[in-house]
């Protein structure tokens, strides 16, 4: 058995350990796959390989790093590596280098009614004040939907997006700088949310902030 090559438009293959039988995993067993492999993929003039390694089988890494693999990104339960087979600069896509961080200015009802607007004191971390609730986009997730959810566990309120009101971008983290990426070579994207109330009791969330109140302005 090979692997089950799934061809992409841009002239890539992508497979994974996952399609091997069991003792195909071995090591010394899965060398000589994977340098008979990239020869028949060489002769097909494929582009780029992309190759899913599931945790169970991460004992075939050094395998692919003697064969020239590169790590493109990972996440808990698999990595994923590549390699570029032309004599040419590779053109594979890099992994995701940006990271966006919701943090929401939502107001009571409307603006224009009661004008009040809530904060949050983290009581801990760079912050030593007040400041409005907020955090980081969970995967998948849109803006309006982190800002709710955000809200939602700091304070206890549900409040729906209405408009994005400014955004600022932190590029990679310099010395002493604070409130950007902690990941290294991330960018940061700050967001500034204008919410409407829907309901619920303001309350802080012991475990996310050490009080929360109502403003005006």
């Amino acid at each position: 058995m090979t692997f089950k090559e799934r061809y992409d438009i841009f002239g890539g293959v992508t497979v994974s350990s996952s399609d091997l039988e069991v003792d195909e995993r071995r090591a010394d067993v899965f060398s000589s796959i994977i340098s008979e492999s990239l020869n028949n993929w060489r002769k097909g003039n494929v582009q780029g390989v992309w190759i899913r390694i599931e945790i169970k089988d991460s004992h075939i890494i050094p395998v692919l790093v003697e064969k020239g693999f590169e790590f493109h990104h990972t996440q808990p339960n698999y990595l994923v590596m590549t390699k570029w087979l032309p004599d040419t600069p590779s053109t594979l896509p890099r992994w995701e280098y940006l990271r966006v961080r919701p943090y929401s200015h939502w107001s009571w009802w409307t603006r224009d009614r009661f004008g009040k607007s809530c904060s949050v004191d983290e009581g801990k971390t760079c912050y030593l004040g007040w400041k409005f609730p907020g955090g980081t986009s969970d995967p998948g997730e849109s803006i309006f939907d982190t800002a709710a959810r955000e809200v939602f566990e700091e304070t206890g309120v549900r409040a729906a997006g209405k408009a994005i009101l400014c955004f600022r971008y932190c590029s990679f983290p310099q010395p002493k700088q604070v409130n950007v990426s902690q990941y290294e070579n991330v960018g940061d994207i700050y967001f500034m949310c204008l919410m409407d109330f829907i309901g619920g009791e303001i309350k802080a969330c012991p475990k996310e902030t050490a009080d929360c109140k109502w403003f005006t302005r």
